[in-house]
């Protein structure tokens, strides 16, 4: 692991809702990684807080398996080449947080693809949120790129913030969208996401078929968490839908679609230890029809 970076004293003193104050973000060569860049500096930015690039530098195992079939060399040079479009992604990193005068800091993970995701979950670990982007299923790497997410979801124990692999015109911040459902992973996200719902003009706690689950509810279903949420300063509307003959994802999608939402707060479901059912039915399908950042917590 590589490590450079900058840090300057934070200027912030706290007040009635917790700051970030150090990021994670996985930074790549890609196109759509501009986005989550802009995402990460425009937090950074607005919460004074500390940046924490990591790129990755996979080895390969090929060496091992062909030995001396390969040509001499041959291994050195893949490795090298590797290492040094990681350096450079990090260096442009690195400019523009410069450029910025943000606290921040890099480092580079050289390891076998099958210990990159529990590495990434440990650099998780020590940040407020870490910044990923969703795998496009048409893209290059797509099952590497789900590991990561569900390694660090489900094994940081820290919330992540997906950014769309199709980028939308840029707008104002205006409008976050709550899925909630009464229990403790729909509670985790909520609080998680305060720093970033203070800065909406509206948030929506969307109930869906509340009868549902009515034990997880009060006697009106989102009153207590919307209550919770206008003593943090956030303006929050209610939203109760009864739905029988579309799913609770399909819901939540076209919630955000018809109010135009920039935000998804969910908890997550599912198992990080079962490849093929390592997340549950709807934390999958927003996982993969997502066209807002998401916010999601386990």
């Amino acid at each position: 692991m590589h490590f450079t970076g900058k840090q300057k004293p934070s200027r912030r003193s706290g007040g009635t809702i917790m700051a970030i104050k150090d990021i994670l973000i996985h930074l790549d060569n890609t196109e759509v990684c501009k986005q989550r860049l802009k995402s990460a500096m425009r937090f950074s930015a607005g919460h004074d807080s500390h940046i924490i690039g990591v790129a990755l530098a996979i080895k390969s195992t090929i060496n091992s398996y062909l030995g001396s079939a390969l040509p001499a060399g041959f291994g050195e040079e893949q490795q090298k080449a590797v290492h040094d479009a990681a350096q450079l992604t990090i260096e442009h990193f690195a400019q523009k947080a410069e450029k910025m005068g943000l606290s921040y800091e890099t480092h580079i993970i050289e390891r076998g693809a099958s210990r990159i995701p529990e590495t990434l979950a440990f650099y998780a670990r020590h940040a407020d949120i870490t910044i990923l982007g969703q795998p496009d299923p048409e893209g290059s790497g797509a099952s590497f790129k789900t590991a990561l997410i569900e390694s660090v979801l489900f094994n940081s124990g820290r919330p992540i913030y997906l950014v769309p692999y199709v980028t939308r015109k840029a707008k104002p911040v205006k409008r976050a969208v709550v899925a909630w459902d009464g229990g403790a992973r729909s509670a985790r996200a909520v609080n998680d996401a305060l720093p970033l719902l203070k800065d909406r003009e509206e948030t929506i706690v969307l109930v869906i078929n509340p009868e549902e689950r009515a034990h997880a509810h009060g006697r009106k279903p989102g009153a207590d968490i919307a209550a919770h949420l206008r003593r943090h300063g956030i303006k929050v509307t209610v939203d109760r839908t009864f739905v029988s003959d579309i799913s609770p994802d399909k819901v939540i999608l076209n919630v955000l679609a018809e109010n135009g939402a920039d935000l998804l707060v969910m908890g997550a479901y599912g198992h990080s230890r079962l490849r093929e059912m390592a997340m549950g039915g709807v934390t999958h399908t927003i996982l993969k029809e997502m066209t807002a950042p998401v916010l999601m917590s386990h």
